[in-house]
């Protein structure tokens, strides 16, 4: 059904009738293989050479249409070889014995139609040629044998005949419609997953948008950053705010979840952080603006967890302020340490009302900070096992000397990745780094 929906209604129609005739056609083609065999041991036994001849000649014919079974050749013409078979089969089925007046092949061979999904006038062929070779058996039997003719099998031919064309009219009407029923109601939803998904894609293209397009180009810091979604519309977010030549802000965001409504919740606050840094606020301060904003225009069952960095390259020290997000993770090229830099909060949006506190730390030259979300850390691989925050420490600690910050992001991403595997991406990843020059 995935690939009839895809058809026009015509052509979808034809596909499953024909698809489902070839099924009962090959089928019929092992009795009718059961009935060529014994018909061939008879006439090879009665000595009759022209009727064992005939035999093989099916058999031959029944091989190759198993061969060409799903080639081209017969599924584009499979309706005209069903009825040219069972037209002459029908016929290599009967008895031209003239001694003979009744034969019961000509009254239960047109049943075999049934078996069939097939247009009236297609149904009708193998039907006709079946009856007017019985008619004229009848008629020719007649004139040699100079006897009176008699008109009865005729008529019980020729009502078998309609009644099997009435009926199998019936079935194949019953049938189709039966199938339109299912197939446009499938074809209803096919096109309505496809509207999903061009708005989701839409919605995916915007989310992209608001992510930055590149990383800042400043003198005194070497900044890369990456978000990876996990479906088609993420829940991670980070920006760089220039607030002036000596200050940078770096964010990073984390709504609960990940889909249209928490891609939503991050426009309106990239919007409110983009009004905010107009004027420049503490990042405490800017975070508890946003804490109103969520709980104001979001549910209860979205909150946002947020990292806010203010990075200040005359006093030489950053400003920070963390809601309910992972901490910040400093490399000291000093001591060739790794620290982290956290602060107890709860996430933006909740109704429990929120205490922000920022904190102030200096940084050296070469120091090397990493933001991002808990994509990372909850990363799983086949086995069922965390990346974990001690190995993602580990992992920042050894790569952070002597490298740019594209190398470092790259690096961690790479580990993650490895550590992956075939394991399932569950949640957004997003890594910003930030390194001193």
């Amino acid at each position: 059904m995935d690939q009839l929906i895809l058809l026009s209604e015509d052509e979808a129609t034809r596909t499953f009738v024909d698809s489902r005739n070839g099924r009962v056609f090959f089928r019929l083609l092992w009795l009718f293989t059961v009935l060529v065999v014994i018909e061939g041991m008879v006439a090879v036994s009665n000595e009759d050479y022209v009727r064992a001849g005939q035999s093989v000649a099916s058999l031959l014919v029944i091989r190759w249409l198993f061969f060409v079974r799903e080639r081209p050749l017969l599924t584009k013409r499979f309706r005209p070889i069903l009825l040219a078979y069972l037209s002459i089969q029908f016929l290599l089925l009967r008895e031209y014995d003239l001694d003979i007046s009744i034969q019961p092949q000509d009254y239960l061979l047109p049943w075999l139609v049934l078996l069939f999904r097939l247009p009236q006038a297609r149904a009708f062929i193998p039907i006709a040629v079946l009856w007017v070779a019985s008619t004229g058996r009848n008629i020719l039997t007649t004139v040699l044998t100079d006897s009176a003719p008699e008109f009865w099998p005729v008529i019980a031919q020729s009502g078998i005949s309609l009644a099997v064309l009435i009926w199998g009219k019936r079935l194949t009407e019953r049938h189709h419609s039966n199938f339109l029923d299912i197939w446009r109601r499938e074809h209803r939803r096919h096109r309505e997953r496809r509207r999903m998904r061009g708005e989701l894609d839409d919605a995916r293209k915007t989310q992209l948008s608001m992510l930055p397009s590149g990383d800042p180009r400043i003198p005194w810091l070497d900044v890369a950053g990456i978000s990876i979604p996990a479906s088609e519309v993420g829940g991670d977010y980070y920006d760089y705010f220039t607030v002036s030549e000596s200050q940078e802000t770096v964010v990073v965001a984390d709504v609960a979840g990940h889909g249209v409504a928490s891609a939503l919740l991050l426009s309106g606050i990239r919007s409110c952080l983009y009004l905010l840094n107009e004027s420049p606020q503490s990042p405490a301060d800017t975070l508890t603006r946003l804490d109103r904003m969520v709980r104001k225009t979001s549910s209860s069952r979205l909150f946002v967890t947020m990292l806010y960095v203010l990075f200040d390259y005359k006093r030489k020290e950053l400003t920070y302020s963390i809601a309910g997000h992972p901490p910040l993770l400093r490399y000291c090229a000093g001591s060739g340490k790794v620290e982290e830099l956290g602060l107890i909060a709860l996430p933006l949006g909740t109704a429990l009302g929120n205490s922000l506190e920022e904190r102030r730390e200096p940084f050296n030259r070469h120091d090397v900070f990493l933001l991002y979300t808990d994509g990372i850390a909850e990363t799983m691989n086949s086995r069922r096992e965390l990346y974990g925050n001690e190995r993602l420490a580990q992992r920042f600690l050894d790569s952070a000397r002597d490298r740019s910050a594209k190398e470092i992001r790259d690096t961690l991403l790479g580990d993650v990745w490895n550590f992956k595997g075939d394991g399932e991406q569950t949640d957004d990843i997003t890594i910003v780094v930030v390194k001193v020059r």
